[in-house]
């Protein structure tokens, strides 16, 4: 049972739950009455006091809350979720926030590079344009991992991408390829800031007509700060991660 230590906290819970690996699952919680977000914000979730802010990954025309979330080492939140069932409760924090977000629909490409749960604002992005019918935006996705269970929402846009290839293309590259665990791995191999400019090469992105968006670990943002915005000139929005 939740103990409401805030009577402004909003009550939720989980409906479904997707365990994908031992460190990695989906997690859908209800979306209360008038709870609203914008595309590419992140929801503030707890259990028993004990808070913890996640990306959402729905979109927000959707009826629950997606979440994708790692199994953090000595983390206070993760482990609780982990033991927890359809049917339990949790609070909610009344407002969604963070500014990762694209509000300037000018550019022909968003270039959104990632690293494992950084994936998840993108996934919202995709959902909320391709619900309204924005396909006059491209949108380039490259996540990086370690190991390919990883790529929770491979699936669905390598689908998306194939139905809408002027709209979505995405890339997954994984930077172990000679890991026991990716033995059955036929993709991309590479850390996703190493490929990148061979990507924007080959594709023809230029400093006019993209937009990079960078999502999940601090060196890999670093990395891609200091290569494609101070090097080459593109404009570079952040959001990260840190366990």
């Amino acid at each position: 049972m939740v103990n409401q230590i805030n009577k402004n906290l909003l009550e939720s819970k989980i409906i479904r739950k997707l365990d994908l690996s031992d460190l990695m699952l989906k997690l859908w919680i209800s979306k209360p009455e008038n709870y609203s977000f914008k595309p590419g914000q992140y929801c503030t979730i707890g259990v028993n006091g004990i808070e913890r802010a996640y990306s959402i990954a729905s979109s927000p025309d959707e009826d629950s809350l997606e979440l994708f979330i790692e199994l953090v080492d000595h983390g206070e939140l993760s482990p609780i979720i982990w033991k927890m069932n359809v049917g339990d409760k949790l609070t909610l924090r009344p407002k969604a926030k963070g500014i990762f977000q694209i509000k300037d629909t000018n550019y022909d490409n968003y270039l959104l590079i990632c690293t494992v749960t950084g994936i998840v604002p993108y996934v919202s992005y995709v959902r909320y344009f391709l619900n309204n019918n924005s396909h006059n935006m491209k949108f380039h996705i490259l996540q990086g991992s370690s190991y390919m269970e990883e790529f929770g929402y491979s699936e669905e846009l390598l689908t998306i991408a194939k139905e809408y290839p002027d709209f979505v293309t995405y890339l997954p590259t994984i930077s172990r390829p000679q890991d026991a665990r990716n033995e059955k791995w036929q993709g991309m191999t590479g850390r996703v800031n190493i490929i990148v400019e061979d990507y924007i090469n080959e594709k023809q992105l230029n400093i006019e007509n993209t937009i990079v968006y960078a999502c999940g670990n601090p060196d890999m943002i670093i990395d891609i700060k200091d290569k494609l915005g101070q090097n080459i000139g593109f404009k570079v929005l952040e959001e990260r991660f840190w366990k």
